[in-house]
């Protein structure tokens, strides 16, 4: 699996909630399948378990998408998308990737969702207002009701499900996303200062404020005088997790791949709490400490989709519209990439399409520059394929 991701993967994503209620239809499943293998698809991501808690198949620990409150998904009553997916995918040769979103327990726009049970299992943010904070790494409008990645309830039930497809399912890998805390705003339970303090090995005088203090209004943080080792912290909660997952599903099946989606703004993501770049790499930023290249998990990685999300390709256009940085365009964020990962494992550089809405020449421009520059493309989402009619644009060769 690797070797073939070295040569180079065209890896698309079928996210459920936009594509669950199309490919309810078999139909529709064949489609997708052919239209796939056609355009040259090496690799499909299917969501197994999505953002809001929810398992698209039968599962012993958590509901199933057809339990969601308003009924949006009755359809899948009694059936296994992850499943339906990989038999209409079985005879094109292609991969198939199970996705599995971790640390993600429910919705706040339906309440829907494990995280409303078990509301011990739940972030504990700064303070109360902070909540419903942007959250930094997916759109600002996201739901999703986030657990405490170091809660040994929370541990469990999440590697209880990756246990559960990895065993039921004939796979060719296991994905995972949102393996990381919702923001910079959480956790801070009494179970993470505990933590905490034991891992610097005394007591934090002034809780929170010692971490870093936010200022009025513009909710920006100031550091405080342990900020830089809490972030190390965070980051090294997430790699122990990482490491507890790759085990589990190499002893299972040693042949599958075991890969996570990131965003590609490696300077900004100390607010998800995940150093997703290798060891061996010694950021200079201005928030990492000594020891922060310790929490990279890229070393236990097969490969890494970083999502290139910019509507930008190149550096020039980045710099020729204003953008702060090289990073915030599709050619400096696979730079960047690269540059975190250290030439330890290959980076397949991610698209949003609907960066691209209405311009098929750029999204073109965007998927050259990922293949020439990284291990190949992650597509997100087929369905901006489907709505832009794309699949005749997509140009994999």
């Amino acid at each position: 699996m690797k070797q073939a991701i070295d040569q180079g993967a065209n890896i698309l994503w079928v996210d459920f909630l936009a594509n669950g209620i199309r490919l309810a239809d078999p139909e529709k499943r064949r489609k997708l399948a052919d239209n796939a293998k056609r355009a040259g698809i090496t690799h499909i991501v299917v969501d197994a378990k999505i953002p809001y808690g929810h398992t698209t198949y039968p599962s012993e620990y958590a509901y199933h998408v057809s339990r969601w409150s308003d009924g949006r998904y009755d359809m899948w009553k009694g059936r296994d998308f992850l499943q339906e997916m990989i038999d209409a995918l079985k005879d094109t040769g292609l991969q198939v990737l199970a996705n599995i979103d971790v640390f993600a327990e429910g919705t706040g726009k339906s309440r829907d969702g494990l995280a409303y049970d078990k509301k011990q299992w739940q972030v504990m943010f700064y303070n109360p207002s902070l909540s419903s904070a942007p959250v930094a790494a997916e759109n600002v409008s996201d739901a999703t009701i986030f657990v405490n990645p170091i809660h040994p309830e929370v541990i469990r039930h999440e590697l209880a499900i990756i246990e559960e497809v990895t065993k039921n399912y004939k796979l060719d890998g296991v994905v995972l996303d949102r393996c990381r805390y919702p923001n910079i705003y959480g956790d801070f339970s009494e179970l993470s200062r505990q933590q905490f303090e034991q891992y610097i090995g005394q007591r934090v005088e002034k809780w929170p404020e010692h971490i870093f203090t936010v200022q009025e209004g513009t909710k920006e943080i100031e550091f405080g005088q342990w900020f830089g080792k809490w972030t190390e912290w965070r980051a090294l909660n997430i790699k122990n997790f990482v490491k507890k997952a790759k085990q589990l599903v190499k002893s299972l099946n040693p042949e599958l791949s075991f890969s996570i989606y990131v965003g590609s703004w490696y300077p900004l993501y100390y607010n998800e709490g995940v150093n997703w770049g290798s060891e061996t790499y010694h950021p200079e930023l201005p928030w990492a400490s000594e020891d922060y290249h310790r929490s990279g998990y890229a070393d236990e990685l097969d490969f890494l989709m970083t999502g290139c999300y910019y509507p930008e390709v190149s550096i020039e256009e980045a710099e020729q519209s204003g953008r702060p940085a090289s990073w915030y365009s599709v050619e400096g964020a696979i730079d960047m990439s690269l540059q975190a990962v250290n030439g330890q494992i290959p980076v397949v550089a991610s698209l949003f399409l609907k960066d691209y809405d209405g311009n098929p020449e750029q999204f073109k421009k965007a998927v050259r520059m990922c293949k020439q520059k990284s291990h190949g493309v992650m597509l997100f989402d087929v369905v901006y394929l489907e709505n832009y009619n794309w699949w005749e644009a997509l140009d994999l060769k």
